[in-house]
């Protein structure tokens, strides 16, 4: 019930600095951070004083377990290579019509030659393009990669709620996030035995 409070004092915190129109009625970016990881830090020891109980994870020593990973980054590697290769077939193709229209240039007329840098232009661009919608932020193997690891992570949660349930905790963080704990509080090798 306390760490609710604190919870609901600290969205109404940030809710009430965000909203303001000011930029100097703002609290420095760090400061604001500081304030809201203070509340992060502090949540297990109110936890504890409360008598919930807190459990850790290393998710992903979980992760790396799961034949899902491995397959999705299988398929991942697959997908990255066969669109690199792609790309570099491009890159190619743009090189060979460069090193052609520097050996052709000075034969050239003047509207030939323009007409041979706007065609290199445009492969040039579409070099770009093609590497930016493939591996570019948001492109294509990001949203691939988001696309393969949902259903792991639905699953690996499915996984430490069970067991979160059944062994009576509270609240599960994970490891990396995790300062200091007792290794009694690790429901890793519980959580990989659920997951079989």
């Amino acid at each position: 019930m306390f760490h609710g409070t604190i919870a609901t004092k600290t969205r109404e915190l940030t809710m009430k600095i965000m909203s303001r129109n000011s930029a100097s009625t703002l609290l420095p970016r760090t400061m604001f951070f500081a304030v809201i990881l203070s509340f992060f830090f502090v949540s297990p020891e109110l936890l504890a004083v409360t008598g919930q109980k807190t459990g850790v994870i290393d998710a992903t020593s979980v992760l790396n377990q799961m034949p899902e990973t491995k397959k999705a980054e299988n398929i991942l590697k697959a997908t990255g290579t066969q669109w690199q290769k792609g790309l570099d077939n491009l890159k190619k193709s743009f090189q060979t019509s460069a090193a052609s229209y520097e050996k052709q240039k000075s034969s050239l007329s003047k509207a030939a030659r323009e007409q041979k840098e706007k065609d290199l232009n445009v492969k040039l661009q579409s070099i770009q393009k093609y590497q930016m919608d493939k591996f570019g932020p948001n492109g294509a193997l990001e949203k691939k990669k988001a696309e393969l690891l949902a259903p792991i992570h639905q699953k690996l949660l499915a996984a430490v709620k069970a067991v979160a349930v059944k062994e009576g905790f509270s609240v599960i963080i994970d490891k990396q996030a995790m300062i200091y704990g007792s290794s009694s509080a690790d429901i890793t090798a519980k959580v990989i035995n659920q997951l079989k």
